[in-house]
């Protein structure tokens, strides 16, 4: 059997300085990790916050076939 483990974590940076300290920091938690589970990574990734989306409700059929015949002609 093979088991994946995650630990995450969320790190709000001002800039990329501030961002390559941390990833040293967890490099240098990554050794002590190494010492007992040697195949372990470490992935750093921006992480963008989505924009909210307003939600738009695509018109009822017959609507949308007068809307078009109007747009038509």
């Amino acid at each position: 059997m093979k088991l994946w483990g995650q630990i995450s974590i969320e790190l709000n940076v001002g800039d990329y300085v501030e961002a390559a300290e941390h990833q040293r920091r967890l490099e240098a938690i990554l050794e002590q990790v190494r010492a007992v589970y040697p195949e372990a990574t470490l992935a750093m990734r921006e992480r963008r916050e989505r924009r909210p989306t307003p939600a738009v409700r695509a018109l009822p059929a017959d609507l949308a076939t007068r809307a078009g015949a109007h747009v038509d002609g």
